[in-house]
């Protein structure tokens, strides 16, 4: 507010000062334009008393035309002397002023303002105040140049005039001034408020309460700025309880890979010896699920990235045959053991340009999910096959099924269809949320079609690799 009110004050000296210098210019020019015109005139009007000599004529000419005027007139010949003077003090003086030299050179009419103490006494008696002024014009006669008149006149009636509206200019403007003052700190008051009110709830959520709201009135900016700021503590507030969740949800992410490995290892230590080629192969299955899961946990550090268009794929030819047909292997054991019958119809030689790393991410992630979800004696099919230009992987299962209302959020990042769901099936909302970022990633779609307690199948849509 200071600031703004700094400014109006320094753009108000500005205006005046300006407007006091151009009706000074003004008032100015119109006086020295209005007596270097007169002064002209009395000039063509004494040229023939002058050019004859005939000293009666030129003085009765002279004191015409102070009477007229009011002002003192002097008549000087071509060497400066005065012929004839309104008051008779300076007759037969020659007159020395920078004026009279001026046009005795050639120079054409000129002018000055002198003062009461530097006027010599070229003032008009009766007249003489603060302030004269001098105009000086040439005389000429048929063979040019004759003479000079000089005209005194007051000017301190220009001055009074430029002093009387600087005042009433000053006044006027401070008035004014006043007035946006006073307006200011009122309108200042309409403005502050909802400031005042948004500044209030930054402080409450910088304290940790993202409940923080503003109230929204009419539709100004302010009210604008109030509603942005509640979506942004909603936004906020949704995310500190997701955070709040993350640890506990993440687990989902890890747990199957650790779940698979788990079975592998205690089938090697529990039964009876096995031959060095099975030994191998479930040691191979184990180190495939030890990187699946370093891959997972870099695909959840990298999801926001992926989010922002800044990831990048390691693309190149993958066979979606192979990832389906390993998923199938990886994962048998775990729907094995719960009772689920597992298998697919898997079209072969079917090549799409990826990351190999994060489309075995995405069906595995779905594998899971319908294992998981599907109740013991159900069945999850895995399915590829070729479609115009695109590959088509399906990933049917007969569990649980999804509602209907449920199924335009299912993609959701942390949602869960069942917040109180055990542990052991519920999931952390982010497996899906991965697995549609990782789809569209490769240009990809994918959606899901369900029916509650007759199963679920989700689709995925990939472009075939050009040959």
């Amino acid at each position: 507010m200071l600031a703004y009110l700094l400014i109006i004050c320094v753009a108000f000296s500005v205006v005046t000062a300006s407007l006091i210098r151009l009706v000074g210019e003004y008032l100015f020019t119109q006086k020295l334009t209005s007596e270097q015109r007169i002064a002209e005139e009395l000039a063509a009007s004494l040229a023939e008393p002058l050019a004859s000599w005939d000293a009666d004529a030129l003085y009765a000419g002279v004191l015409e035309a102070s009477q007229s005027t009011g002002g003192r007139v002097l008549v000087l010949d071509s060497y400066g002397v005065v012929q004839a003077d309104t008051y008779s003090e300076y007759n037969g003086a020659q007159l020395r002023r920078v004026e009279v030299a001026s046009v005795l050179s050639g120079d054409g009419s000129s002018y000055g303002f002198y003062s009461q103490e530097t006027a010599g006494g070229l003032l008009v008696p009766g007249l003489a105040d603060d302030m004269t002024g001098l105009y000086a014009t040439p005389i000429h006669g048929a063979r040019g140049m004759i003479g000079v008149l000089v005209f005194v006149t007051m000017a301190q009636d220009m001055y009074r005039s430029i002093m009387d509206i600087q005042t009433q200019i000053i006044l006027w403007l401070v008035l004014v001034a006043v007035a946006v003052v006073i307006l200011s700190l009122f309108v200042s008051r309409i403005f502050t408020r909802p400031i005042s009110d948004l500044s209030a709830g930054i402080a409450q959520m910088s304290r940790g309460d993202l409940s923080a709201r503003v109230r929204v009135k009419g539709r100004s900016e302010f009210a604008q700025l109030a509603t942005a700021f509640n979506m942004m503590c909603d936004r906020l507030e949704s995310l500190d309880k997701s955070r709040n969740q993350f640890v506990s949800n993440a687990s989902h992410e890890l747990k199957t890979p650790l779940s698979t490995m788990k079975i592998l290892i205690e089938t090697l230590v529990y039964q009876e010896p096995m031959d060095e080629g099975m030994c191998r192969e479930f040691l191979g299955d184990i180190n495939k699920e030890i990187d699946r899961l370093n891959s997972v946990i870099n695909d959840l550090l990298t999801l926001v990235s992926m989010d922002s268009g800044e990831a990048k794929l390691n693309a190149k030819s993958v066979s979606l045959t192979e990832i389906l047909s390993d998923n199938m292997k990886r994962l048998q054991p775990l729907a094995r053991e719960r009772g689920i019958e597992m298998h697919g119809q898997i079209a072969q030689g079917i090549v799409v340009s990826g990351d190999v790393m994060r489309l075995t991410q995405v069906f595995y992630n779905l594998t899971d999910n319908a294992i998981k979800y599907t109740p013991r004696g159900g069945m999850v099919r895995l399915e590829l096959m070729r479609k115009d230009k695109k590959a088509i992987a399906r990933v049917v299962d007969t569990g649980i099924g999804i509602p209907k209302e449920d199924q335009i959020h299912i993609f959701d990042r942390f949602y869960r269809v069942d917040k109180a769901r055990s542990r052991e099936t519920g999931g952390t909302g982010l497996g899906l949320s991965i697995v549609k970022q990782m789809v569209l990633l490769h240009g990809g779609t994918i959606s899901v079609t369900s029916e509650e307690e007759k199963g679920s199948t989700f689709t995925v849509e990939l472009p075939l690799r050009e040959e």
